[in-house]
């Protein structure tokens, strides 16, 4: 019974010239066991996106994915058994997503907000836009599969920023915060095609984390730069000629004039109208501020609201920091270890996706100066609005509860086993999940910066 196998490992074991092919024979096989199971793996995956029944909200939708499919296609993406090339396809679907997320907000805000349609689409290259993230995040091998990815999957404008309170009110109305963000997504393009890293800061920080988005009552968008960069800033940007007139409104009226002037003649790209603005304010803090020829002039300034406040910080082979010594918050940043920020990772703002710092809490710590406030318990209002070039008269704290019916709070919890953790944003009194965010994080974030 067992002689032909005896004989046949005798064979095997005196001759070793069969060794080899024995050896590619058991390799191959080897590899088409593990083919199909990527293949049964990406089969689960279609078959989940497939069959999922869409829910109905009211906001109305134009994604090819359902929100809970979006959700299980998150779980997947952070699943450290599903192999890179689905990683990949999961990335792709959800890159996909978020284009006809995008592709929507711009078509609903320049209906609700320009008369000129065509000009107003145009303003913002979805399909450049979306290369660009996808470029510098693409999970391309081991090394970059995602540390943190979400998508704001109902965003409807017109009602999420018809919201407001009476004790913290938003002075930005829906057509205001599209035009911020219309300014943002060309910051990002330029920023990306010059190769300048950036990352979000202070009270925009704030937002990403609290709200998924801006701070419902705040006005205006924060990012981080290296400083060794600025140069680059001010030859990526046209620069504020101030020097044609003393008198700085009458330079802002000439300015917008010559902008209306070439823009009925050659009518060029958006882009091309972004100005930047070296700004030194009375701590000696230097920022730049950029903003369009197109929006309006902001009272007694040089420069114009919307804007994207843009700090450089220094740096050194271990930490980077801006102006630490200086007590507030304009454009400072306590020493902050680099491995606390790099590499960043995407964050939800709005319906848009921009560079974040790696570590939430320790970067917070690092750049907002709030004693021993808790960010996520109390809200705090405005202490100056960049619209109007002054200090608000009411500067009210309260109870981050007391807005929950008005404006739309994270909702969040970790896995300690997984060591990742999930966020999700909900409409006020509406039991519906509106954007879904997932990270690797090493601890859970605490709500309060103490």
């Amino acid at each position: 019974m067992y002689a032909k196998p005896v004989i046949l490992a005798r064979l095997l074991i005196n001759n070793r010239r069969l060794w080899i092919p024995c050896m590619i024979l058991v390799g191959l096989c080897a590899i088409t066991l593990l083919l199909h199971e990527s293949d049964n793996t990406n089969r689960d995956i279609e078959t989940y996106v497939s069959t999922q029944p869409s829910k109905t909200f009211p906001f109305p939708l134009a994604n090819s994915l359902t929100y809970d499919e979006v959700k299980f296609l998150l779980d997947q993406l952070f699943d450290t058994h599903v192999s890179l090339t689905d990683i990949q396809s999961i990335w792709n679907k959800l890159m996909n997503t978020w284009q006809q997320i995008l592709t929507k907000f711009v078509h609903d805000a320049c209906s609700l907000c320009h008369q000129n349609g065509s000009y107003c689409y145009e303003s913002i290259d979805v399909t450049r836009y979306v290369y660009y993230i996808n470029e510098s995040f693409y999970p391309i091998n081991e090394i970059k599969r995602p540390v943190g990815m979400g998508l704001f999957y109902y965003f409807d404008l017109e009602h999420l920023r018809a919201v407001n309170n009476s004790i913290l009110p938003t002075d930005v109305s829906a057509c205001d915060y599209f035009h911020m963000l219309q300014l943002m997504v060309n910051v990002q393009l330029i920023l990306h095609q010059a190769q300048i890293k950036y990352f979000l800061t202070k009270g925009t920080l704030i937002g990403v984390l609290r709200h998924h988005d801006v701070i419902p009552w705040d006005t205006d968008i924060d990012l981080f730069i290296p400083s060794t960069a600025t140069e680059k800033i001010l030859q990526s940007f046209r620069r504020l000629d101030l020097s044609l007139n003393k008198n700085s409104s009458t330079t802002a009226s000439s300015t917008m004039e010559n902008s209306r002037r070439r823009l009925t003649k050659d009518r060029p790209s958006f882009h091309k109208d972004l100005v930047v603005y070296q700004f030194k304010n009375v701590h000696k803090v230097t920022s730049y501020k950029i903003f369009s020829l197109r929006s309006p002039i902001v009272n007694r300034t040089n420069y114009r609201w919307p804007k994207i406040d843009i700090f450089p910080y220094e740096e050194n082979a271990t930490h980077i920091y801006a102006y630490p010594k200086h007590q507030h918050n304009l454009g400072t940043m306590s020493y902050l270890a680099k491995s606390n920020v790099e590499p960043v990772y995407l964050r939800i703002l709005g319906p848009l996706l921009v560079p974040s710092p790696r570590q939430p809490r320790l970067s917070l710590k690092a750049m907002v100066r709030l004693g021993r406030s808790n960010l996520f318990h109390a809200c705090e209002g405005n202490t100056f609005l960049h619209r109007y070039n002054r200090g608000s008269t009411d500067n009210w704290r309260v109870p981050c509860k007391e807005l929950h019916r008005n404006y739309p709070f994270v909702k969040s919890e970790r896995n300690a086993t997984t060591n990742l953790c999930s966020e999700e944003l909900k409409f006020p009194q509406l039991n519906q999940g509106l954007s879904l965010y997932k990270y690797r994080c090493e601890e859970d974030l605490p709500r309060t910066l103490q």
